[in-house]
């Protein structure tokens, strides 16, 4: 089973698999003591970030990139989402702002790659999820598990093989 998330495509390398799997990082940054709290999320579209109220404090994301894994962070990108929650919430004590950024593992045709590997039999993928693996996680665990166990499924897999690229 590989689920290695943006990690996955360098370990199909030594295999000779070569797949289009990309770094799409997302910066975030969280604002421990915020002087103030939103019931709701709240979207700038035209800056196009959200705010949210979460345990510790607000966080405000929004900005992401296509990248290599391993490219350092931007560092404009804290200065960038840091005014543009200022914008939003004027009041807003950015003090202790914590900064970061994640890897979410996207291919271009945003389709995970769920099942067993043409050509290598007992490898199976479950990866490439994008913005979705934390809420698709459990589903693709139940389906995989499916497939390992040769139940009848009701899904074509054909569209999430690694094949189709």
């Amino acid at each position: 089973m590989l689920a290695a998330g943006v990690w996955s495509a360098k370990l199909l390398k030594p295999l000779g698999l070569t797949i289009p799997l990309v770094a799409e990082r997302g910066y975030h940054v969280k604002f421990p003591i915020p002087s103030c709290s939103l019931n709701n999320s709240v979207m700038d579209v035209d800056a196009k970030v959200v705010a949210s109220s979460m345990i510790g404090g607000l966080r405000v994301s929004g900005t992401a990139e296509i990248a290599d894994i391993d490219a350092p962070q931007d560092p404009q990108k804290k200065s960038i989402l840091i005014a543009q929650a200022k914008a939003m919430i004027p009041d807003l004590d950015t003090a202790d702002a914590r900064f970061w950024m994640v890897r979410r593992p996207s291919f271009p045709d945003s389709l995970p790659a769920i099942g067993e590997v043409d050509g290598k039999p007992g490898l199976y993928t479950a990866f490439g999820h994008s913005h979705y693996g934390l809420v698709m996680a459990p589903k693709t665990g139940e389906l995989v598990v499916d497939l390992v166990s040769e139940r009848s499924l009701n899904v074509d897999f054909r569209q999430f093989s690694l094949a189709r690229f």
